[in-house]
């Protein structure tokens, strides 16, 4: 058997002779030893198709874990967006100090500072401030006022003083609201005041009309009247001036106009405003030419009275003040 020259299949063969034929099971053997395949097989299948479908599961949770990684790796940082600034400071005097979120309380001391919602202001006994809101509103602040610009819109009144000009809002913009202890005071019109003391509150209308509410009342004022409230009961009213001192704290924190390349109809427009004063040209040739007249130079300076003697004869016309009523016409020629 040991033959070195035989190969492995002779070896094989030789042993199986040598071993003989062996004895087969029986059929009862042969049946038990089908149905232990047919049940081992059964076994196998569910494992793989178990292993199958949990390999499938995990493949695709696989794959989306690896989507969002990527979309997050790829996608931009975003840092939270700040407030919109509300408004800006145009004009100051003396003492103005300024408190806002992230921002201790400090002084101002040169215009152009933009100022976020909720910052409260505080003008010294001497200051004052004159703020341009975000939507083109001007709000000016007298002196020993304590007021915070909540937003765009609302402006809550502590101490002090007031001076509202929303301009020539459209009406479908919402109104501006002045918000104290005494109601909340919104403009139905353009320019009013409102001076909070300790134990009332005047309201003062310039131009337009205003509707003040409290504990579900309303009154309305229109211009050239003010409502005083005092207590709980119906506010009085009286006539007021348009213009003069009483109005000079307003009439101090103006912007100045800028006379250079201005039209003397834009020049009459702004001084009408500021003063509380109407002006009219009888003549319609002439009022066709006033928004074509182009001004030179600077009123930097002079009080309203002055800017009128200046510029207007410059511009080749006269005028003569009434009270509150500016008259404007052509200016006389002269004889050679």
């Amino acid at each position: 058997m040991n033959d070195p020259g035989a190969t492995d299949g002779d070896q094989i063969g030789q042993l199986l002779k040598l071993a003989g034929r062996r004895q087969m099971p029986g059929v009862a053997d042969m049946h038990r030893a089908r149905e232990a395949a047919h049940a081992e097989w059964a076994v196998v299948v569910r494992r793989r198709a178990w292993r199958g479908r949990w390999q499938i599961g995990l493949g695709a949770l696989a794959a989306a874990f690896c989507a969002l990684a990527a979309w997050m790796s790829l996608r931009a940082p975003t840092t939270p967006r700040p407030s919109a600034d509300v408004a800006t400071i145009q004009r100051i005097a003396g003492t103005v100090l300024v408190t806002s979120a992230g921002m201790d309380r400090q002084p101002v001391t040169a215009p152009g500072v933009r100022l976020p919602p909720g910052t409260r202001i505080e003008i010294g006994d001497s200051g004052g401030a004159a703020l341009a809101l975000a939507d083109g509103s001007i709000v000016r602040l007298d002196r020993a006022t304590v007021a915070v610009i909540v937003e765009t819109r609302q402006v809550n009144l502590e101490r002090g003083a007031v001076y509202l000009d929303a301009g020539r809002t459209p009406a479908s913009t919402s109104p501006l609201r002045v918000e104290t202890r005494f109601g909340a005071v919104r403009h139905v019109g353009t320019r009013f005041e409102v001076r909070l003391a300790d134990t009332s509150m005047r309201v003062r209308v310039r131009e337009g009309s205003v509707a003040v509410e409290r504990q579900g009342t309303q009154w309305t004022a229109p211009a050239g009247e003010a409502l005083l409230f005092t207590g709980a009961g119906t506010p009085s009213r009286h006539q007021i001036a348009m213009s003069g001192a009483e109005w000079s704290w307003v009439d101090r924190l103006a912007a100045p106009f800028v006379l250079e390349g201005a039209t003397v109809a834009a020049f009459l427009d702004w001084i009408g405003r500021e003063q509380g004063w109407q002006w009219e040209i009888a003549d319609a040739a002439l009022r066709a030419r006033a928004s074509r007249i182009v001004l030179h130079g600077s009123i930097e300076g002079l009080t309203p009275e002055e800017a009128l003697a200046a510029v207007l004869p410059a511009a080749g016309l006269s005028y003569r003040r009434d009270g509150t009523r500016v008259v404007v016409s052509a200016a006389p020629k002269h004889g050679r």
